[in-house]
């Protein structure tokens, strides 16, 4: 029925109502380290992330894989997701901003609206921010359909591997000239 429930383990009967959202088999669930959040993986190539107290979902479907999500799970510290798809890639998703200043970043642009994305891979490769910044390069064989503001990480099979060892960020992004 393309729902998440909640069962109590000691009496075998549901809590609550179904999380709906899903518009496919849901194949896995996670509780978060906190017993907070929960997140679903389903048939529908979304990951999605719900208040475990009160059953309501927790911003938008995470979108990005090209198949069924099979497997959905909390890194031990509560900030990211793993999913794993059968389009052969794993994505690792941030459940909450890590930028020092997220309003600064994402604070609107006088040609704003409510469905532009914030983020925008330009054709040289760069994704630029609000204001035209410049946020990171990505090199031409890596430009295949794995961004979105949300994806921190795609590991995809069979596919060019990215050394970010010496990548240049935050304040230092300038400097990626010089390595």
């Amino acid at each position: 029925d393309n729902t998440v429930r909640l069962w109590d383990a000691g009496t075998g009967r549901p809590l609550g109502e179904p999380l709906e959202g899903h518009t496919g088999a849901v194949w896995s669930v996670s509780f978060s380290p906190d017993g907070t959040r929960i997140a679903s993986g389903s048939y529908d190539k979304t990951v999605r992330l719900w208040d475990a107290g009160t059953g309501r979902p927790l911003g938008e479907p995470l979108e990005g894989h090209t198949g069924a999500v099979s497997s959905v799970s909390f890194s031990p510290d509560g900030t990211r997701i793993a999913s794993g798809s059968y389009d052969n890639t794993m994505r690792l998703w941030n459940t909450e901003h890590a930028l020092p200043n997220p309003a600064d970043l994402l604070e609107p642009t006088s040609h704003h609206d409510s469905n532009s994305t914030p983020f925008l891979l330009q054709g040289d490769g760069w994704v630029m921010g609000p204001k035209h910044r410049l946020l990171f390069w990505v090199p031409p064989a890596s430009r295949h359909a794995f961004y979105t503001p949300l994806t921190s990480l795609v590991i995809p099979r069979g596919h060019p591997e990215l050394d970010l060892s010496r990548m240049a960020h935050g304040t230092h992004w300038s400097s990626c000239r010089d390595a």
